[in-house]
């Protein structure tokens, strides 16, 4: 499993940060071309792989690749 982030289409909205059920993601302190401090999935081994963060991010900026089950 594994949390793929556009850090370049990122625009801070923190609609996954408020979203995730485990807290996974944080704003970090690093800049994109936009201008706007990215998100990253600090604890990604606690995803639970729910997707709710993919779904709801309106610029389609994260990606969870499932574990095959």
């Amino acid at each position: 499993m594994a949390v793929y982030i556009d850090k370049e289409l990122c625009k801070s909205c923190k609609i996954c940060i408020n979203i995730c059920p485990k807290d996974v993601f944080e704003i970090t302190h690093h800049v994109n071309k936009k201008g706007y401090n990215y998100v990253e999935a600090a604890r990604e081994e606690a995803c639970i792989q729910c997707g709710q963060c993919e779904t709801s991010c309106p610029d389609f900026v994260i990606h969870i690749e499932k574990d095959e089950k």
